[in-house]
């Protein structure tokens, strides 16, 4: 990048001054627009190196090829201003020297923020950017009055292929016919618990008999805290964490929320939709590390639709950990041209790994979405062996990031990188 500027608002001329450096002649009319986002972004051809040792000589050879870079489409969430590949480049793959086309909505210009610093340069869809780390473009208005940030990551392999497989743990039988059971991640390693029971910070909560929200330390003794005044807020189940907060569904069909540490006080959560298109059966619910914002987490919920059949509803929150102020939770619609939505499934449940969301039912076939929730794929190189035994089936990440499955039949499975 060679236009360097401190100002831009030096250089973003107003639309007339626009109008009147087209010519005397045939002056083109220009109209501004405030509505600025990134509507396309495309890689263009990108390098890449790869290793090869001499059987004879032992000594190493680069080889460097192409990658069409257009083959690696790019998602453009516009919800949480990100960019990103699903499909990871491979391996050797050079990212600090990417030509890319980057198009705006309503001409809007397109800067991009330096790596070092808050000064912006001019985008070139002709200019070299480096990627090694996210990058951020600035889309400013043609009218001056605003500006939209969008991150854009470049995902790369970090090993030449991804092989994985699954290990059978334990084939127990006192671990065999459960129901209403789920598996959450517990010290460094995963434990069997009532469905009810919901994961934070390491402790577990759950709803007890009085309808008051309980702790415990070893997932074994439960009890209220000592000397504080719980609110009875009519709750009916318990359904997930973020770092900061714990969110139920009331017996009156709102979803809740409690930020305080005890579980506490409850409240009714901001909804950007009607609650009647909450999901009511099945809910599933995980959260993970939002990589654009500080000291947030992306929530996302997932369960059957009471609005249609054989459909699956779902829903997101971005929760700030470090302030008073959260966001509403943003329901992710129905679009009938998405060929790769989740379908209905008993027993549902969701966990994080290697960077995408997992989703498991009694259908035995895990979906991997790569967007964070908005569609979903059955990965093959994901799923169970054959040999699994079992009707029902819970799946989480420990602490050190391994997968595990359970099966009601006691086979306990953990997955691993070849």
């Amino acid at each position: 990048m060679k236009r360097v500027f401190r100002n831009l608002g030096v250089l973003l001329v107003t639309p007339m001054l626009l109008a009147s450096c087209l010519g005397d002649g045939d002056t083109e009319e220009i109209t501004p627009h405030s509505d600025v986002a990134i509507t396309s972004f495309t890689l263009g051809t990108l390098n890449r190196d790869t290793h090869t040792t001499s059987s004879t000589t032992g000594n190493d050879t680069i080889i460097r090829t192409t990658l069409t870079g257009s083959d690696y489409k790019m998602t453009i969430d516009q919800l949480g201003h990100q960019i990103y590949n699903q499909t990871s480049l491979p391996l050797g793959t050079d990212i600090k020297h990417v030509v890319c086309t980057v198009v705006s909505k309503n001409s809007g210009w397109i800067t991009l923020k330096s790596m070092t610093s808050d000064s912006l340069s001019w985008y070139s869809s002709t200019d070299s950017i480096d990627f090694s780390q996210p990058r951020t473009f600035r889309i400013f208005a043609i009218d001056n009055s605003g500006y939209r940030d969008y991150t854009v990551t470049l995902n790369v392999n970090a090993t030449e292929g991804l092989d994985f497989g699954w290990t059978k743990v334990k084939d127990d039988d006192a671990l065999a016919g459960w129901t209403a059971k789920k598996l959450v991640p517990f010290a460094d390693t995963v434990k069997l618990v009532d469905d009810g029971v919901v994961m934070r910070a390491g402790k577990g909560y759950r709803i007890n008999g009085q309808g008051y929200v309980e702790a415990s330390e070893d997932l074994e003794n439960w009890s209220l805290a000592d000397g504080v005044v719980y609110t009875n807020a009519n709750l009916k189940q318990l359904l997930g964490a973020s770092s900061k907060e714990l969110y139920a569904l009331g017996n009156d069909g709102m979803l809740k929320v409690s930020a305080d540490a005890y579980a506490k006080d409850w409240t009714n959560e901001t909804l950007d939709e009607a609650a009647s298109l909450l999901p009511a059966n099945n809910i599933a619910m995980i959260s993970w590390p939002y990589a654009s914002a500080n000291n947030t987490d992306y929530v996302l919920m997932v369960g059957d639709a009471s609005y249609a059949n054989n459909q699956t509803s779902v829903w997101r929150k971005l929760s700030c950990y470090d302030t008073e102020a959260n966001n509403k939770w943003v329901f992710m619609g129905l679009d009938d041209s998405n060929r790769y939505t989740l379908p209905v499934q008993e027993h549902l449940s969701l966990t994080c790994y290697n960077g995408h969301v997992l989703a498991i039912g009694d259908a035995k076939t895990i979906y991997e979405s790569r967007d964070q929730g908005l569609t979903w794929r059955e990965e093959s190189i994901y799923q169970l062996p054959t040999s699994v035994q079992g009707t029902q089936f819970s799946m989480t990440t420990d602490s050190q990031g391994r997968l595990w499955v359970i099966t009601n039949s006691g086979e306990l499975w953990k997955g691993y990188k070849k």
